[in-house]
């Protein structure tokens, strides 16, 4: 099965993360790749599962190293023997790094649970999920200038 949580509103990782430890609590085998991000995130911490270790620097730009990252990261998750699969921020990379029908294809060869987050609706992805959820933003400190702060935004 498929989950997606997309939109601009806290929670996705979050959201992911949970389903995560709950399966991992269930004695299921997980995985995570975070895209766009770089091991800053204070989850990582805590996290029994694997992670597939993100670049320390990440481009502005699409670059040639970053793309070969993401490349390792999708054979990865390919070959992975977990169960459940999360890739956060991957509807992000999505036209960037990976193409839609590369993206399409891999949750077509994965018989897995996968979980999906980002900020973008990619609606070819979204047609064929199964759980939907559409993270909207209200109110945010960053809007007020105020910078993610650790432990509560990563």
């Amino acid at each position: 099965m498929i989950h997606i949580y997309y939109g601009d509103g806290k929670g996705k990782t979050s959201a992911a993360l949970g389903l995560g430890m709950r399966a991992f609590g269930a004695g299921k085998k997980v995985a995570m790749v975070q895209f766009l991000k770089n091991n800053q995130s204070s989850e990582l911490a805590v996290l029994p599962f694997a992670v597939y270790e993100a670049p320390q620097e990440l481009p502005f730009h699409p670059d040639k190293s970053y793309q070969e990252w993401v490349d390792g990261a999708l054979a990865y998750l390919l070959e992975s023997d977990a169960e459940i699969l999360i890739l956060d921020e991957f509807l992000d990379v999505i036209f960037d790094f990976v193409t839609e029908g590369q993206a399409f294809a891999l949750l077509e060869q994965c018989d897995k649970e996968i979980v999906v987050t980002g900020h973008r609706d990619i609606p070819s992805l979204t047609e064929k999920a199964d759980y939907i959820t559409y993270m909207q933003k209200i109110r945010h400190p960053y809007d007020q200038g105020v910078s993610a702060r650790k432990g509560i935004e990563y």
